[in-house]
């Protein structure tokens, strides 16, 4: 039995979940949106409206404390096309920092457990402490993490020469570790910056190597002076699936260097 197998199973699971998620939600909001534009062919015609509206905590003596914000929300067959990309764009940046959140996950436990079982490591890797217990390690494993998981990626090729040796020489010729970097920052900007990009970026991604991988999934939209992050799920789609590769080819390669059971044969599926 391969004692790593289980995260990477564990991974495979909760990632299908949220790529799953967001394929339903794009067919069903594509669908509906095709659906609206034919049976509502007038133009402006409103088919949702909102406004903000909040109460004033500090009103403690009664009466009426309802306010309007004066600002709303409109969805019209003017705007509904570009909407429906909003709204799924949106959607996929959010899904796909999800599945960063449990690849991090995936890194933190299968090092954690390689180390539980393989104590030597915690020397190697120069680790505080030394301890016996899952728990204990993955505590104490953050001391390695580094920003955007690099620290992590750092550990990984230095114990494991598979892993280091097709990292960048693999099927499709591409440096996971660059395109990981770059997974990394898109994800700093959606939950930090809302989608909005900065100078910082700009300059990140003007790199050939990075613009060639930037290019491969995402787009830049410009209103005015802001710039925003732009995906379809298709694209997250695919990015979902180049994570599932990455995490396969550590899971392979610990396998491999450690001479644990090779139990890495999934079923293939034939294309």
């Amino acid at each position: 039995m391969n004692y790593l197998k289980k995260h990477i199973e564990s991974l495979f699971i909760e990632c299908t979940s949220l790529d799953a998620n967001l394929l339903v939600l794009d067919n069903l909001v594509s669908s509906r949106g095709q659906q609206l534009q034919e049976n509502f062919s007038f133009p402006n015609y409103e088919l949702i409206g909102m406004i903000t509206t909040y109460r004033d905590l500090s009103q403690l003596e009664g009466g009426d404390n309802l306010y309007n914000t004066n600002v709303g929300y409109t969805l019209s067959t003017d705007n509904l096309p570009d909407e429906v990309t909003r709204l799924l764009s949106y959607t996929s940046c959010l899904t796909i920092t999800q599945i960063f959140e449990v690849f991090e996950t995936f890194l933190k436990n299968i090092l954690s457990e390689l180390i539980v079982q393989n104590p030597n490591l915690s020397q190697v890797l120069r680790l505080p402490n030394t301890h016996n217990t899952f728990t204990d390690v993955r505590k104490e494993i953050y001391y390695i993490q580094g920003s955007g998981n690099k620290g992590f990626i750092k550990a990984l090729r230095k114990v494991s020469p598979f892993f280091k040796q097709h990292e960048s020489n693999n099927i499709w010729n591409k440096n996971m570790s660059h395109w990981f970097d770059l997974i990394a920052h898109i994800r700093n900007l959606v939950v930090h910056s809302r989608l909005v990009t900065n100078p910082q970026f700009e300059r990140y991604i003007k790199e050939a190597h990075r613009k060639a991988l930037f290019d491969q999934h995402f787009t830049i939209s410009e209103n005015g002076s802001i710039k925003k992050i732009e995906l379809t799920p298709y694209q997250a789609h695919a990015i979902t699936h180049s994570l599932f590769e990455y995490a396969h080819l550590i899971y392979k390669g610990l396998s491999i260097d450690f001479g644990i059971e090779q139990d890495f044969d999934f079923k293939r599926v034939a294309i």
